[in-house]
């Protein structure tokens, strides 16, 4: 079996219990997967593509955004083992309304939404339900956590962010710091925070001189302070966040 279906099955071996797969509707989706392998900085997907392929991110890192009338909010920055698109379940031939990028570059294992659909089919009725149940859980949780963005100011938009990509994208240091593995521009922390760049420019100076962000070359770096639980409003998602990068470190 090709190097990254078998990354595919074992991350979705990793997820079962939280999706609600058996061992033959992992075997069926291993079989039916057709993998891609996408630059940085290349298209997934536009908005206006329709939603007939379910996708799954192998490795890398892909960045899904919504297109405004003034540019894009990133909506999710997906790390590997995760499901992105958030169409599982729509008709065939919809458009997405999402726009999806490779921030690194990435492998993809892609899915027909039929065959997902005859998947689906074949679970039990209360493994379906929450297979089902987790699609809309992912995005109705990501709409809510950027509705709930809008009522912070800049400061704590950028440390919330922060603190998820040291969940999902974190290496933990031997002085307990975490170094976030993405390169990371001003103008990609703005997308996320809803923020301009010059704006997210002067607010990290800020948290830079406040010894909560640092710099390693390109990567940003959350010291051991950040940690400390003094930001209340992303203490429960920081620690998840310092918990997984021990793990993966």
């Amino acid at each position: 079996m090709d190097l990254a279906k078998q990354q595919f099955r074992q991350l979705l071996n990793d997820a079962r219990e939280r999706l609600g797969l058996n061992p033959e509707a992992i075997d069926a989706l291993t079989r039916g997967a057709q993998i891609a392998r996408w630059r940085a900085g290349q298209r997934i997907f536009d908005a206006s593509d329709t939603t007939d392929l379910v996708n799954f991110l192998v490795a890398g890192a892909v960045k899904v955004s919504c297109p405004t009338g003034e540019g894009a909010v990133c909506v999710q920055m997906v790390r590997p083992g995760q499901f992105f698109g958030l169409n599982w379940h729509s008709e065939p031939g919809q458009p997405r309304m999402f726009v999806a990028s490779a921030f690194t570059d990435s492998v993809v294992a892609m899915l027909g939404s039929r065959h997902m659909a005859r998947i689906m089919r074949a679970l039990s009725p209360d493994a379906a339900l929450q297979l089902f149940a987790y699609s809309w859980r992912a995005l109705s949780g990501l709409l809510y956590e950027k509705c709930c963005l809008l009522d912070l100011d800049l400061r704590e938009r950028l440390l919330h962010e922060l603190g998820i990509l040291a969940r999902d994208f974190g290496a933990l240091r031997a002085d307990g710091s975490i170094t976030v593995t993405l390169a990371l521009t001003h103008a990609d922390l703005g997308e996320l925070a809803i923020a301009s760049r010059a704006k997210v420019a002067g607010a990290m100076k800020l948290l830079e001189r406040q010894g909560l962000v640092a710099r390693d070359g390109r990567h940003l770096v959350l010291p051991a302070r950040f940690f400390a639980g003094e930001h209340k409003h992303v203490d429960r998602l920081i620690r998840n966040g310092v918990a997984l990068a021990r793990r993966v470190a």
